[in-house]
């Protein structure tokens, strides 16, 4: 009995439940003004720079770049899904909620990984209002490569969870919200998200942490060509979102241990 004991308490998801998971997105959901602007904000970006853009039906590998500007937004709005949500631990902090969960067998590893999962149910949303509003305007890509970029950028934007739970341990503070959309817009950009990249500043978004999950995902649609025609091999961004993932990781862990010591 001792034994079982023991090794149930050395257990790292200690805690885990899918009762809780369930109701902390029902929390989530019940955030009409940060689902409005997750859900609104990608989708007006692909209808102005996708839908209604006179190259949007030049061809980028084997879609056209309507669609290829549809993967970036989708993707955009699943990281800011997964960050934001993630980052609400700042809230829950300021509120007392973690001090709480200090009180229950949940550990730090359950507790993020608790965080990454409702946050990863939110990221499909923008995902899927993605794919229809780009299906209703016209996007051309095959339908085996579409359902394959928005597979592979749901999966990739859970490791954005992480970093939000990170940022929102260590603010411990509404702010950090604020914080993460203005940071989320700066390594869009330097991520070849928003704007195509070139040359040496391609070179540089390489080891920004967008780059990996954007090219990762619309690798099956672009086959690694990029608007300029130049080529990114395959390892290239599965070894980006490998570190990333692991940085981030860490940092979330770490953070949130912190953060719990300090209360």
């Amino acid at each position: 009995m001792t034994t079982l004991t023991d090794t149930h308490t050395a257990s790292p998801l200690r805690g885990f439940s899918t009762t809780y998971i369930r109701l902390d997105l029902r929390r989530v959901l019940r955030n009409r003004r940060a689902m409005i602007f997750t859900l609104a904000i990608p989708t007006l970006m692909y209808l102005m720079f996708g839908a209604a853009s006179d190259y949007g039906s030049d061809s980028i590998g084997s879609a056209d770049t309507a669609a290829y500007v549809m993967v970036h937004m989708a993707i955009y709005g699943a990281i800011l899904a997964t960050t934001t949500t993630a980052a609400s631990v700042a809230l829950e902090q300021q509120a007392g909620w973690t001090r709480t969960l200090r009180m229950t067998p949940l550990t730090p590893l359950g507790y993020v990984t608790t965080k990454v999962v409702v946050a990863l149910a939110v990221a499909a949303m923008p995902l899927a209002l993605l794919s229809v509003v780009g299906f209703a305007t016209g996007a051309g890509a095959p339908v085996g490569e579409w359902v394959g970029c928005m597979v592979l950028g749901w999966l990739g934007s859970g490791l954005f969870a992480a970093f939000g739970l990170a940022v929102g341990s260590a603010m411990r503070s509404d702010a950090a919200t604020q914080v993460l959309g203005g940071m989320l817009t700066l390594l869009a950009f330097a991520g070849n998200l928003f704007v195509p990249l070139k040359g040496a500043m391609l070179t540089f978004s390489m080891f920004t942490p967008m780059f990996g999950v954007s090219t990762l995902a619309g690798y099956p649609m672009t086959h690694g060509e990029t608007a300029y025609d130049e080529h990114i091999p395959l390892w290239v961004c599965v070894l980006n979102v490998a570190v990333w993932a692991v940085v981030f990781g860490f940092a979330a862990v770490h953070c949130y241990r912190r953060s719990t010591v300090r209360q």
